[in-house]
């Protein structure tokens, strides 16, 4: 099995558990939950902990969707690459006749 596949599936297993469309919540989003119920005073401290641990909960589920991204591959890349900039050569010298011919055509009109 390769890295990217040993990567995946240790992923995948890390997700939350979903049944009947209902999402468990992990340890610390329980802890969060309990904590709002019982109506305890959070410090300062703890608040920015709070902070730290949403930023990398956050963080840990980026990963997580970028690892079912498919990438394109380098002949792919390059292949789109080169077709946008062929087109906007194209454009770019397409509008720069029809800029040069109008404004000898009004310059014809005007003087």
């Amino acid at each position: 099995m390769s890295k990217r596949r040993k990567k995946k599936a240790r992923s995948r297993s890390k997700a939350p558990v979903v049944a009947d469309n209902k999402v468990e919540p992990t340890k610390d989003q329980a802890a969060i939950q309990v904590s709002r119920k019982v109506g305890t005073n959070l410090s300062l401290g703890s608040n920015i902990k709070g902070y730290v641990e949403k930023v990398k909960s956050f963080l840990k589920e980026v990963r997580v969707e970028f690892d079912k991204v498919t990438w394109p591959s380098k002949k792919e890349t390059v292949a789109m690459t080169s077709a946008v900039l062929a087109i906007t050569f194209f454009f770019t010298a397409y509008l720069g006749i029809v800029d040069i011919s109008l404004t000898k055509l009004v310059s014809l009109f005007i003087y």
